[in-house]
C-alpha cells in the first residue's frame, strides 16, 4: 500500500472515529507508520481490540523486528473495522477482515518461533534502515538511530523500520520492575517535598513579617519604658526603685537590696522612682528618706579584685576600706572607683591593692602608678576589631567608649594616647609569653625547614608623614617584623659602594618600572617612610619587612633575600625578576658573601608578567619555570590588601607606634593563616588533583580538534620555548619599520597597563580622569602607527579596540618559523599548566608532611618543658604549657584526619570551598599604591 493511500485512509478513519467515538472512550496512540508523515490516527481503547493489538504488537516488538510492517498493516485493519458502519453487511465484512488479521498473525507465529533461539534481547531502542524498492535492506549503510527530525521521504521511497539489536541483558527489565513494584506496594505514597524558596522570595516573606510586626515592636518599646509599681524581686516586700537589666530575671530591686547586691558588681542600673528610667553610675545609690521619698546619693565603690588571706585572724577582725581613686576603662566606658584596702585590727596588718594584684585579676595599668587601669577584655576587643577592620583608628574606638560612658549615666573622657601605649605594652607582653610557649609568629610550619618560594614586593600606601609626633622614638617591636632602619641603611650603602649603579628606571619591552631601579634619591615630599618592602611565603604568611626611604630599589629585596637565605628558598618571586636577577649577578660578583643567593631561581609573578613583554613572560614567568608548581608569586598583593587598610591611621602615628601597630597586625594575620594551614593544604592538594585531570582532558580536546599527536605537541612546546632567543637575534637593525614595530608594542603595553590600574591603583576621580585622557591619546597614536605600518609593509593588524581585547597579543614579526603562533602558544600554555599542576601535587604533599612534623615537634618541645623541674616555681607557666599542648594535640589530630581525606580523594564539595577570602590567592588584585609603578616610555 502506498503512502498516499495510507494517508487518505488514515485521515478518513481519524475523522470518522472522532465523530462517532463515544465520549467515555480514551485514546491509545499507535506507533508511527514509516510510510506516512501525516499525524497518525487513533482508535478507541475497547477491550477486545486493545488486548489483541497489545499482545501481537509487544510480541513483535521484543521478538521479531522484521515483522513491524505487517503489524502496522494489521493495526490499520483493526482501525478500519472500527470505522465501518454498523448497518448492512458490516458483520460479514467484519468477520472477513478479522479472519485476514488472524491469518497474518498466524503467518508470524512460525517465524517467531525460529528466531527466538538466536534473537538477542532488545531494549526497545528504535532505528531505521534504508531499503530498496523490493524491501531488501541495503547492507553498505550502517544502522541509524531513529530520530524524530528525519527528513521527509518522497512518495517513491518505501522504508521499513527495524530495531537495533542491543547487548544481551542478564535479566528481564520489565519483570524486575514489576517485582520491585510488588515489594513497594505496602509503602504509603510519599508527599513531595517543598521546593526551597529563592532568595528574593525569602526576602519578600521576611519583609512582610517585619511589616506586620513593626507596629507591635514600637508598642513594646513604649511598654519597656513604663515605670509601674513593682515589688522587689529579691526580698518580695519593699517597692522596687531600681531596674538592673544585668540581673535578669530578677531585675527590679529595692534600695537596700540594690546596695547589698551591687556592692562589688559594676552593673548598669536605672532609677525608676521619678516616673522614668534614669541611668545610675556604680557609685550612685538610692536612699529612702524619713518622709518616704527617695533621693540619689553618692557612695564609694570599690574596684572588684580578689582579696588576699594575709593573716590567720578571725574574719570579723578584718576591715575593708577604700583606698585611692582610680579610673577603670572597660568595654562599657569609664568608671570612677576606689582601690580596696584591707586591715586587721588584731594583728595590725594591712594590705593595699598593687600592680601585681591588678594584673592577676585581669586588669592592665595605663601607667606604673596605675592611676588609670584598663580591663584586658577591652584590649582583646580592640585587637579583634583591628584584625577585621585595620583602618579603625584609636580615636574612633575611644569615641565609642565615651558615648557608652554617657549612655550609662557616667561622666569623664578617656585619653587616646594612654590607651594606645597601654595596649601596645599588653601586646608586647603577650608576645613574650608566646615565645615561652613555643609560638613563632613569623614562621610558616609548611615551609620549614625548606621553603619553596618567597614573594617580595613593595607597598607604597604604608607611608608616614614627617611631622608626626615622636618621630625619633623606637617601637617595642623594633626588629621583630620590620628590620631595623640602621641595619638596612648600612647594607644599602655597602652595596652601592661595591657596585656602580645604573641610574634611571628599568625597562622591560617598552615599559618602565619604578620598582626596577638600582638607585633613587630621597623623596622631597613631606613623608618620612615611603612605604614597606614585604616578603611572604607561598601560603601568604608574613616573614619579614623593611621601611623604604628611597623608593623601590633593588637593594631592598636584596636585603630581604639575604635575611631569608637560611630558610633554603628555592624560588625568589618578584614583579621585576627579569631585571633584578641580572642585578643580583652583578652584585654577587663584587660581594662574594652574596654568591649563595644565586641558588634561588628567579620567578616573575604571574599577573605582573602580563604587563611585561611576551618574550619576558616566556622566559621568566612562573607558569613556565620548571619545578615552580602552582606558585603565582602574587602572595604579597594578598597581604597588601589587608595592611593597606591600616595606612589611613598609621601615616599619622609616631615612628615607634607605626612599627608596633603594623607588627601587631602582621602577627594577627599570621595567626589566622596558621590556624587554617591544614585546611589550606588539603584544599590545594584536592584542587591540584582535580586540575590535572581537567587540564589533561582539555589538552586531549585540543589534540582532537587540531588533529595532532604528542610528537607535534612536544615540537611546538620546544619551538615556543626558543622564541625569546630567536626574537632577540632579530633585533639588530633599527630601520623605520623596526621603530614602528617597537612603537606599536610600547603603546599597546602602555594602554593595557593604564587600563589595568585605572580602578585598582587609583582612589580619586581626578587621577582616573588623567589616566583616561592619557589612554585616549595613546590609543590615537597607536591607531596612526598601525596605519603607517600597513602602508609601508604588508603587515595587517586588527583595529585598536579589537587589538586591546586580547590580553597578551603575539606580534607576527616576533617569531621564527611558520605562522599560526596563537595555536602553538595555546598548546604551550596548556602543557605548562599540566606540568605545573603535576608538580604542585608533589610540592603540596611535601608541605603537608612538613606542617604535620612541625606540629608534632612543637608538641614534643612542650612535653619537654613540662618535664623540666627547673620551672616548678612558675605554676602559671606550667598551666599555660598544658593548655598550649592541648591545643597543639587537637591540631595534630584534626590535621591528620583532614590530610587523610584529601589523600584518599574523599573531600566533599563543601570542604573544597575556601575557608576565607584571604585564601583566594589566584583572584587577588594589586592594591598597593603603585600609581607610578608602570610608566610607558
Amino acid at each position: 500500500m502506498r503512502m498516499k493511500s495510507y494517508a487518505k485512509l488514515n485521515t478518513g478513519m481519524r475523522t470518522h472515529a472522532e465523530s462517532e467515538r463515544p465520549p467515555s472512550f480514551g485514546l491509545c496512540a499507535l506507533p508511527p507508520d514509516p510510510l506516512d508523515t501525516e499525524p497518525q490516527f487513533a482508535f478507541p481503547s475497547t477491550r477486545p481490540f486493545r488486548s489483541l493489538l497489545t499482545s501481537i504488537y509487544l510480541s513483535i516488538l521484543y521478538s521479531d523486528p522484521t515483522a513491524l510492517l505487517r503489524a502496522t498493516r494489521l493495526c490499520h485493519i483493526f482501525a478500519f473495522i472500527y470505522t465501518m458502519d454498523s448497518e448492512g453487511d458490516s458483520g460479514n465484512k467484519f468477520h472477513k477482515l478479522l479472519q485476514e488479521a488472524q491469518r497474518l498473525a498466524a503467518e508470524l507465529n512460525p517465524k517467531l518461533a525460529k528466531k527466538r533461539r538466536s534473537a538477542k534481547p532488545v531494549s526497545g531502542v528504535v532505528s531505521w534502515r534504508q531499503r530498496d524498492n523490493s524491501g531488501q535492506i541495503i547492507p553498505k549503510f550502517p544502522p541509524k538511530t531513529y530520530n524524530s527530525t528525519t527528513r521527509k521521504r518522497s512518495s517513491s521511497e518505501v522504508a521499513e523500520p527495524v530495531f537495533q539489536q542491543p547487548e544481551p541483558t542478564p535479566y528481564d527489565s520489565a519483570q524486575e520492575l514489576n517485582a520491585l513494584q510488588d515489594l513497594l506496594r505496602d509503602i504509603p505514597p510519599q508527599e513531595k517535598g517543598t521546593v526551597p524558596l529563592s532568595w528574593a522570595e525569602r526576602q519578600a516573606q521576611s519583609s512582610e513579617k517585619w511589616n506586620a510586626s513593626r507596629s507591635a515592636m514600637v508598642k513594646n518599646i513604649f511598654l519597656a519604658e513604663h515605670t509601674d509599681t513593682y515589688i522587689c524581686d529579691i526580698c518580695l516586700q519593699n517597692t522596687s526603685v531600681v531596674r538592673c537589666r544585668d540581673c535578669l530575671p530578677r531585675q527590679f530591686l529595692c534600695s537596700s537590696c540594690d546596695t547589698q547586691i551591687h556592692q562589688h558588681i559594676l552593673h548598669n542600673r536605672e532609677a525608676m522612682f521619678e516616673g522614668f528610667y534614669q541611668p545610675l553610675a556604680p557609685n550612685m545609690i538610692i536612699q529612702l528618706q524619713n518622709d518616704g521619698s527617695h533621693q540619689i546619693k553618692h557612695e564609694v565603690r570599690l574596684l572588684p579584685v580578689r582579696l588576699p588571706q594575709q593573716c590567720t585572724c578571725s574574719p570579723s577582725q578584718l576591715k575593708l576600706t577604700c583606698g585611692k581613686e582610680v579610673i577603670l576603662v572597660g568595654i562599657n566606658g569609664r568608671y570612677q572607683l576606689n582601690l580596696p584596702t584591707l586591715s586587721c585590727s588584731q594583728c595590725m596588718k594591712s594590705w593595699t591593692t598593687g600592680l601585681d594584684e591588678l594584673v592577676q585579676c585581669g586588669y592592665w595599668p595605663a601607667t606604673i602608678n596605675h592611676q588609670t587601669i584598663f580591663h584586658v577584655d577591652l584590649f582583646q576587643s580592640f585587637q579583634d576589631l583591628k584584625q577585621l577592620a585595620p583602618g579603625l583608628s584609636r580615636q574612633a574606638f575611644i569615641g565609642m567608649l565615651d558615648e557608652r560612658t554617657k549612655y550609662f549615666g557616667r561622666t569623664g573622657k578617656i585619653c587616646g594616647d594612654t590607651f594606645q601605649r597601654s595596649f601596645l605594652e599588653w601586646c608586647y607582653a603577650q608576645h613574650e609569653v608566646d615565645k615561652l610557649l613555643e609560638v613563632e609568629p613569623f614562621r610558616c610550619t609548611a615551609c620549614s625547614p625548606q621553603m619553596h618560594a618567597v614573594s617580595v614586593d613593595g607597598n607604597r600606601k604604608l607611608y608616614r608623614f614627617k611631622n608626626a609626633s615622636g618621630s625619633a622614638t623606637k617601637g617595642l617591636f623594633d626588629g621583630t617584623f620590620l628590620a631595623r632602619d640602621e641595619e638596612v641603611s648600612s647594607f644599602v650603602a655597602q652595596i652601592q659602594q661595591a657596585t656602580k649603579h645604573t641610574p634611571g628606571k628599568g625597562m622591560c619591552g617598552s615599559s618602565q618600572w619604578t620598582a626596577a631601579k638600582e638607585h633613587s634619591g630621597k623623596s622631597a615630599s613631606k613623608i618620612d617612610e615611603e612605604g614597606l618592602e614585604i616578603a611572604v611565603c607561598r601560603h601568604g604568611v608574613l616573614l619579614r619587612a623593611l621601611n623604604m626611604f628611597r623608593g623601590e630599589i633593588y637593594a631592598y629585596p636584596l636585603y630581604l633575600q639575604k635575611e631569608l637565605s637560611p630558610s633554603n628558598v628555592s624560588f625568589f618571586c618578584s614583579d621585576v625578576a627579569c631585571k633584578y636577577y641580572p642585578y643580583l649577578e652583578k652584585v654577587s660578583n663584587k660581594c662574594s658573601e652574596l654568591q649563595g643567593l644565586l641558588e634561588m631561581h628567579p620567578l616573575l609573578s604571574v599577573m605582573h608578567a602580563k604587563a611585561h613583554s611576551w618574550t619576558c613572560e616566556l622566559k621568566w614567568g612562573g607558569r613556565n619555570q620548571e619545578g615552580a608548581g602552582n606558585t603565582i608569586g602574587e602572595e604579597v598583593e594578598q597581604v597588601n590588601s589587608f595592611l593597606s587598610r591600616a595606612a589611613i591611621s598609621t601615616k599619622y602615628m609616631s615612628k615607634g607606634g607605626r612599627t608596633d601597630m603594623l607588627t601587631v597586625l602582621a602577627m594577627g594575620w599570621n595567626k589566622k593563616k596558621m590556624s587554617n594551614m591544614d585546611k589550606i593544604l588539603a584544599q590545594r592538594y584536592a584542587k591540584a588533583v582535580q586540575r590535572v585531570a581537567d587540564d589533561k582532558l582539555k589538552l586531549e580536546e585540543l589534540k582532537a580538534e587540531l588533529r595532532i599527536d604528542d610528537a607535534v605537541i612536544q615540537q611546538w612546546v620546544t619551538e615556543v620555548q626558543h622564541w625569546p632567543e630567536a626574537n632577540s637575534s632579530l633585533e639588530g637593525e633599527a630601520s623605520r619599520e623596526v621603530i614602528l614595530k617597537k612603537k606599536i608594542e610600547g603603546l599597546y603595553l602602555s594602554v593595557m597597563q593604564r587600563k589595568h590600574r585605572l580602578y585598582r591603583q587609583t582612589d580619586s576621580n581626578k587621577r582616573r580622569h588623567k589616566l583616561r585622557q592619557k589612554i585616549a591619546e595613546e590609543k590615537a597614536a597607536l591607531s596612526s602607527a598601525i596605519e603607517e605600518l600597513r602602508e609601508q609593509t604588508d603587515i595587517i593588524l586588527p583595529a585598536v579596540d579589537e587589538l586591546l581585547l586580547t590580553e597578551n597579543f603575539v606580534w607576527s614579526w616576533t617569531y621564527l618559523g611558520p605562522t599560526d603562533l596563537r595555536t602553538k602558544k595555546a598548546i604551550f600554555d596548556q602543557v605548562m599548566v599540566i606540568r605545573r599542576m603535576q608538580e604542585e601535587e608533589q610540592i603540596v604533599v611535601q608541605e603537608m608532611r612538613r606542617h604535620l612534623n612541625s606540629l608534632i615537634g612543637v608538641a614534643g618541645s612542650l612535653k619537654t618543658l613540662l618535664l623540666d623541674q627547673s620551672n616548678g616555681a612558675h605554676c602559671g607557666y606550667h598551666s599555660m604549657l598544658r593548655r598550649r599542648l592541648s591545643v597543639v594535640n587537637a591540631q595534630v589530630h584534626h590535621t591528620k584526619a583532614l590530610f587523610s581525606l584529601a589523600l584518599h580523594g574523599e573531600m566533599t564539595s563543601q570542604d573544597m570551598l575556601s575557608e576565607d577570602r584571604e585564601e583566594q590567592v589566584s583572584d587577588v588584585e594589586d592594591t598597593s599604591d603603585d600609581d607610578n609603578d608602570i610608566d610607558s616610555s
